[in-house]
């Protein structure tokens, strides 16, 4: 399976649609997505399979709440 290149701020906003400054400010404030990002270098990149199983951890969160 090829690697999927690691996706920076205007990639995961589009992917959740947020804008960039929500998800800069989640990164700012480990809230969120943005406890998952890192850098390399000066940019921010998040892992597909982090954002995969975290979007996955919130529909269960969800369903144990409801």
């Amino acid at each position: 399976m090829p690697r999927r290149p690691l996706p920076g701020v205007p990639e995961v906003a589009a992917h959740f649609g947020l804008t960039e400054k929500t998800i800069r400010s989640q990164v700012n404030r480990k809230v969120g997505i943005g406890t998952l990002a890192f850098r390399v270098g000066k940019y921010l990149r998040w892992d597909w399979d982090d954002l995969d199983k975290w979007v996955e951890s919130q529909k269960s969160q969800k369903r144990e709440s409801a």
